[in-house]
């Protein structure tokens, strides 16, 4: 059954009426600007794209796919609407491409079941302003359940910012993100996708490696690189080639320029010979176990006046009790040296 309700958009000076209503599958297009498929389309030599070629696109996620198929098939349906628009005699999905695709597979694996042949939709008029459907994909998936990968908001907010003409407000308003986080994201898809991409690109996991770029935004971090006359390329260099093994490690960076030496060692011969040098004079950079001994001095030399009175006074504490046996393991292990 259709019903038509009433919408205000949080946009100022924005409102509209919806339509909430079934709609069959074949009736309904993917939208070749989701967002969802935007690191494919940009790694492709052409502009425009097939329904075919933009569900497979949908489809090289396909653990993504394959989980939220098993909570469809499971549930009976959607638990949330797609969002489609009118075009022409048929319909564009605006959201939910990937829940759209899925119901393509529950019909053809359930050829006799009626409700994988119509999606829920609300349904948008067809001359409806850019800034509504933006709105909506920014509101279901930064605000909302449907969390794309950050490669993908970062991708998204790009473009609203420096193709689409978005103010710094209309972001923070619709995102509820601040400016500080919007350009970290923008700047980090920068710099992955003009210079990193292009030489590592072919790696598996390249997509994966966005968070590094993320951290990398960091002011300190690279302004540092800036003083040391290092570039994003350097930095590219130590990611593409496995030098910089996780997200993390890139914060490791601040205290490699801190130390004079490592940051010497970082210009002549790249990360990974810093992080040696500098483990050398902390060693808890290079081993878990040491970084836990730094851990322990740093909490020894910091212990409050009650740990130490318990501690003196209380044979039986249970603090007293792991000291006398940190020590024990100690002399131990310099005894049998």
């Amino acid at each position: 059954m259709t019903k038509t309700i009433k919408l205000e958009f949080p946009i100022p000076g924005i409102k509209g009426e919806v339509e909430i209503k079934d709609i069959e599958i074949d009736k309904i297009d993917l939208d070749p600007e989701n967002p969802r498929i935007g690191y494919w389309t940009d790694n492709q030599v052409k502009e425009t794209f097939t329904q075919d070629e933009i569900a497979f696109a949908l489809r090289e996620k396909s653990d993504a796919i394959r989980r939220l198929k098993m909570s469809i098939e499971v549930s009976g349906g959607i638990i949330e609407d797609i969002w489609v628009c009118k075009k022409n005699n048929r319909y564009l999905v605006i959201d939910g491409n990937t829940r759209l695709e899925i119901y393509r597979d529950l019909s053809k694996k359930y050829p006799h079941v009626n409700k994988w042949k119509k999606i829920r939709c609300k349904v948008l008029p067809g001359k409806i302003d850019d800034k509504i459907k933006n709105f909506i994909r920014l509101i279901a998936h930064l605000r909302g359940v449907n969390d794309w990968e950050v490669y993908e908001r970062a991708r998204i907010l790009y473009i609203l910012w420096n193709v689409k003409g978005y103010t710094q407000e209309e972001l923070e308003s619709y995102t509820k993100l601040n400016v500080t986080q919007i350009k970290r994201l923008i700047g980090a898809y920068k710099d992955m996708t003009e210079q990193f991409l292009p030489k590592f690109g072919f790696q598996a996991d390249a997509l994966s490696k966005f968070s590094y770029f993320v951290e990398y935004e960091n002011p300190k971090i690279k302004q540092a690189m800036k003083e040391a006359n290092l570039t994003t390329k350097d930095f590219c260099e130590w990611v593409g080639t496995g030098q910089i093994k996780r997200a993390q490690d890139v914060r490791d960076l601040r205290d490699v320029f801190e130390d004079k030496d490592s940051k010497e060692m970082l210009i002549k011969r790249g990360y990974q010979y810093a992080i040696q040098q500098l483990s050398t004079k902390r060693p808890g950079f290079s081993s878990k176990l040491f970084d836990h001994v730094e851990q322990v001095l740093d909490g020894l030399k910091t212990m409050s006046r009650a740990d130490e009175e318990e501690i003196k006074d209380d044979d039986t504490s249970s603090k007293k009790i792991l000291l006398k046996e940190l020590l024990s393991e100690l002399k131990k292990f310099f005894d049998e040296r």
